[in-house]
Formats: C-alpha cells, sequence, structure tokens
C-alpha cells in the first residue's frame, strides 16, 4: 500500500513541478500597428469653394504614448473591444486587415471630409 501511495506521489509531484508555459497575452496593439495602402478622399462642404482630391497613400499605425492606444493620421485614440473608435466627427474602425477612417473638420459654414480606405500592407517590427 505504501508503495502505490509513494507512486501516485511522485506522478503528482512531476505533474506539477513541469515549467509552464508563459501565457501572457500579446499586446492588443501588435494587430493593428503596420503600414496601409489607403484611398484618401477630401470633399469640400459649404460655402468654402471646391477641394475634390483622391488620392493613393500609405498610412502608418503605431503605438501610442500610453500602453492602451494608438496613433492614427496623427491622432491618438482609444480602441473598444472591436477594433473601433469614436469621437465627435472623427470614426475610426479596423476589420481584418482593413482601415477604414472618416473624419469632418472645419465650422458651421464650410469644411471638408477625409476618408481614408485600405489595407494593411506590412507590419512594424
Amino acid at each position: 500500500m505504501n508503495k502505490i501511495l509513494l507512486v501516485i506521489f511522485l506522478a503528482l509531484v512531476s505533474l506539477t513541478s513541469c515549467d509552464k508555459e508563459d501565457n501572457t497575452p500579446a499586446d492588443f496593439r501588435d494587430e493593428f500597428r503596420g503600414q496601409y495602402q489607403c484611398r484618401e478622399t477630401i470633399s469640400c462642404y459649404g460655402s468654402c469653394g471646391t477641394c475634390n482630391t483622391v488620392r493613393d497613400t500609405v498610412i502608418s499605425i503605431n503605438y501610442g504614448n500610453s500602453d492602451s492606444t494608438i496613433t492614427v493620421l496623427g491622432r491618438e485614440v482609444w480602441l473598444d473591444t472591436a477594433g473601433s473608435y469614436y469621437a465627435y466627427h472623427y470614426g475610426l474602425t479596423f476589420r481584418n486587415d482593413s482601415i477604414f477612417s472618416t473624419y469632418m473638420n472645419g465650422g458651421l459654414g464650410c469644411g471638408q471630409y477625409e476618408n481614408y480606405v485600405g489595407v494593411k500592407i506590412a507590419d512594424i517590427q
């Protein structure tokens, strides 16, 4: 009986003494960091005149100044769990490897809309 208990004890000790894997999650922002090939569309509204442009551009997304922000087009934002951000006049969404950014600036009489739609082309290391 003592031998059986000793074998069970040694088996339990060997199972619990193994090195455990590091289960620390990767930084959630790593999924979004990178360079994105985007279609930039800028259009005026109101009495500002005409300023309609469409061009292709590359934008970079990187870590923000805190542990939970990213920088996008010069803005520091906090993403929700769905990969989105919204503030007055600005919206940002990440879906799979795509980015959608909309911004409206200006005043009551005139201003412009800035839209960026793109796909990730490279990770930032």
